[in-house]
């Protein structure tokens, strides 16, 4: 074996660095080679979960906020408006003190808040009530009449103390005749089992206006069941007993549109109309079914 040529004419002595190399010159693949590996760059930020982030913690400010001014120093919220519109399209908004404004029909109108009215006075015992055409007779020494155009909070609150809470309260409404209050003026129904006292509002000023008490009310276990007129009468005596006791005055009997068969009671000696109300029939042992004040809107 002949010594290594030396392309490049080295000195004698030279050897070939690359002899103990792999020989690379022949079909033996190449090792595959790990390919380049670049860091991955971080994703850029999400506008929508920014914005979202952001309007949560909009909200809870908000809520925030809100707490804080919309209460008292009790820590209670303060009363907010509601508002409600109807198919019709009319639209009820009613405010934090109960008043009510409704709209529809190119009108608009407002009624006022309601509270209940609180007791006023000692009570006053059934059979020391008597109904009469202008509110009651108290026969109870130093004790005033409860009369017609008395405040309501007076007027019914002597109710109140001597019947108990009212069983129903309508709130002011506006009327559409049904207790003899004008068309379209506010009125407000308080019941005490089968009476009912009539509240309205002149010239802003609430005021006891007129009773009806009837069977149809229901609740005959109200101690205001018992209520009789000046003369005796009261609701469920018969026919016969109603012109017993008013054998010095004049009764009358005729058809209402709404009410059917209905009596009234005028004055002997004035021709005015003391007292009516409906009965289911005419003869002697049919019943008393109503007593009911003269209208307010006949007397206005």
């Amino acid at each position: 074996m002949s010594d290594p040529k030396d392309p490049y004419d080295n000195l004698p002595g030279w050897t070939d660095p690359y002899a103990d190399l792999t020989d690379i010159s022949g079909d033996t693949p190449l090792p595959p080679m790990e390919p380049p590996t670049t860091p991955p760059a971080q994703p850029p930020g999400s506008p929508l979960l920014t914005g979202l982030i952001i309007g949560l913690l909009l909200i809870a400010l908000s809520v925030a906020v809100f707490q804080v001014l919309g209460s008292d120093d009790s820590g209670t919220a303060a009363p907010s408006d509601t508002s409600t519109t109807t198919g019709d399209g009319d639209t009820s908004t009613t405010t934090g003190d109960g008043q009510t404004t409704t709209t529809g029909a190119g009108a608009t109108t407002t009624s006022p808040g309601t509270d209940p009215y609180p007791p006023v006075g000692d009570p006053i015992p059934v059979e020391d009530l008597k109904m009469k055409a202008d509110g009651f007779k108290v026969e109870v020494d130093g004790v005033s009449d409860i009369v017609f155009g008395t405040g309501a909070d007076t007027a019914i609150g002597q109710l109140v103390a001597s019947f108990g809470a009212s069983t129903q309260d309508t709130g002011w409404q506006v009327s559409t005749e049904q207790f003899g209050v004008c068309n379209g003026d506010f009125e407000r129904i308080v019941y005490f089992g089968p009476f009912a006292a009539i509240v309205t509002k002149p010239d802003g000023q609430e005021i006891f206006n007129g009773y009806r008490s009837d069977l149809q009310f229901g609740d005959l276990t109200n101690p205001a069941a018992s209520l009789e007129t000046l003369s005796g009468l009261k609701i469920g005596d018969t026919v016969a007993q109603l012109k017993d006791a008013y054998s010095g005055e004049k009764v009358e009997f005729s058809t209402d549109t709404k009410l059917g068969q209905i009596y009234q009671v005028i004055g002997g000696s004035t021709g005015n109309l003391l007292l009516w109300g409906p009965v289911d029939g005419t003869a002697d042992d049919d019943r008393v079914i109503g007593i009911y004040a003269p209208d307010v809107c006949d007397r206005n």
